[in-house]
């Protein structure tokens, strides 16, 4: 990934997940079919959430959950990013899967980010990538077209296996027009996260789906103080991470009324008046409106609304479980919504199969399993990600924890976060366009910087 991603948020959210959820795969991406990132995700998973039975009254065991592999012993490698300290965490999956298809053994392994993809190229190009492995979502294409990935659909189709049963944005992700190259594990949306302590000594009602983009101003003015008098903030409205378009902008531009890239995904439409604007809200509330702090203030201290030095956060569900160890007395609320209405960015996750695998049958039924409601359950008490499985989503996801279903409805208004080949250098030029000139420092406004860096966008996107 560019080197944004390897720092800031998104190292912490990787640690996030790795710390809670390490027992089951994480990788954050969007959909191939669909590289403008404009497709909404087609899931309404909580018409009837809210009478939805208890996770505990709900939960398939795992025994119960893809058992019937009858191939011959087998042990498969299983490699994913996280915190290393999680194996622990890691092994209690492998063993309910082994517990309910005991010819296969799975040994599993835990990497940091950085290491992670480092240790996967090199295995890939000596032909001894581990047997199943966590896929980025916006790097997939990258994977997909050097002829390294299993391609599952001969199996889906031998036995049956109802892709349906999975979230259909997140199925997409690993879809392309030949094959199907990966099963979803989770998804990850973007949310308005805030600190009901603060709010409460303030005397301010708590944000609700009414907000909007001036409501969000309004009161991030009044919660933004200097409680000792000194000139300084010492408590920001709201905190948000710059360094990805995953954690804000991205969704700003769809409120706006713009997107990312065209729809046949062969340029970028980021120069357009209503995707610059959307970017521009994001540079006017640091440096115009001042309620968000510059980015270089937490660059080495890291989340302001985790320390609770800020009332409210936008930022991805990967953060739920860090900010309630944090003692944050959390309040989950939708994005205020922009002249264009609700958005928000969605990524499935997923995994895929190596193509060299000596045992792909065995491989199949472990990132079978990986999607089960059993599974599922798991993800789902950890709290960093939405389950992929409809029938967990639907059911006791969104009356897990306060706050899970205002997470699940939104993905009736997600958009998938753009995935092509290229993605990963297209990120690093644009990322360090709008670091520099926009977010950063104001140096140049919002349509300026994109009109700069377009073209050369653009180019590349025609090389690919």
């Amino acid at each position: 990934m560019n080197s944004e991603r390897t720092g800031g948020g998104i190292t912490r959210r990787l640690l996030a997940l790795g710390a809670t959820a390490a027992m089951i795969v994480s990788a954050c991406g969007s959909a191939t079919t669909s590289p403008s990132g404009s497709t909404a995700a087609s899931i309404s998973p909580t018409s009837a959430a809210s009478e939805a039975p208890s996770a505990a009254s709900t939960a398939p065991s795992a025994a119960a959950s893809d058992a019937g592999y009858t191939g011959p012993e087998a042990t498969i490698s299983y490699s994913i990013w996280g915190d290393p300290a999680e194996i622990k965490s890691q092994q209690a999956v492998v063993d309910a899967f082994h517990a309910a298809n005991p010819k296969i053994t799975v040994k599993p392994t835990v990497s940091d980010w950085d290491t992670y993809w480092e240790k996967l190229k090199g295995s890939i190009a000596g032909g001894a990538a581990p047997d199943v492995f966590a896929m980025d979502g916006p790097l997939f294409p990258d994977f997909q077209s050097r002829d390294v990935l299993l391609d599952l659909k001969p199996y889906i189709d031998k036995e049956g296996y109802d892709l349906g049963q999975l979230a259909d944005a997140a199925v997409a992700d690993f879809t392309t027009a030949d094959g199907q190259y990966g099963l979803p594990r989770d998804l990850n949306v973007v949310t308005l996260y805030y600190n009901k302590k603060l709010f409460d000594e303030a005397k301010i009602p708590y944000p609700d789906g009414t907000w909007d983009w001036a409501k969000l101003v309004e009161v991030g003015k009044q919660l933004t103080k200097d409680t000792n008098g000194d000139g300084k903030t010492d408590q920001w409205g709201l905190y948000t991470e710059t360094s990805d378009m995953e954690n804000y902008w991205s969704s700003l531009v769809w409120q706006n009324g713009g997107d990312i890239m065209a729809p046949d995904g062969k340029t970028t439409v980021l120069g357009t008046d209503e995707a610059a604007g959307g970017i521009q809200f994001l540079q006017d509330l640091i440096w115009k409106d001042k309620i968000v702090p510059d980015p270089a203030l937490f660059a080495e201290t890291g989340d302001a609304f985790e320390q609770g030095k800020a009332a409210m956060e936008i930022n991805g569900t990967w953060l739920v479980p860090t900010h309630e160890a944090a003692g944050i007395d959390l309040g989950i609320a939708p994005l205020p919504k922009g002249p264009a209405g609700l958005a928000t960015s969605i990524n499935p996750t997923g995994a895929v199969v190596f193509k060299g695998s000596k045992n792909p049958e065995a491989a199949w039924a472990f990132v079978k399993y990986l999607s089960s409601p059993a599974a599922q359950t798991k993800l789902m008490e950890l709290k960093a990600s939405l389950p992929a499985n409809k029938e967990v989503l639907a059911g006791p996801y969104a009356s897990s924890f306060v706050g899970a279903k205002v997470l699940a409805d939104s993905i009736a208004y997600a958009h998938l976060k753009p995935s092509f080949k290229g993605f990963e250098e297209f990120a690093s030029i644009l990322q360090e366009e709008l670091n520099t000139n926009v977010f950063l420092a104001p140096n140049k406004t919002a349509k300026e910087a994109l009109a700069s860096v377009v073209p050369q966008l653009n180019s590349l996107l025609a090389g690919q």
